[in-house]
């Protein structure tokens, strides 16, 4: 496991690079399902 992990992640820094780019895409479909919620309740 630690291989393959290694193969797609060469450095730390890359390694949280990827960590801070999943936040992002979390915070931003967090942010979609909030607004089609506030939608769908308005209409």
């Amino acid at each position: 496991m630690k291989d393959e992990y290694d193969k797609y992640y060469d450095s730390d820094e890359s390694n949280l690079d990827s960590k801070s780019d999943a936040r992002v895409i979390l915070f931003l479909i967090i942010v979609a399902v909030i607004a089609m919620t506030y939608w769908v309740a308005v209409q």
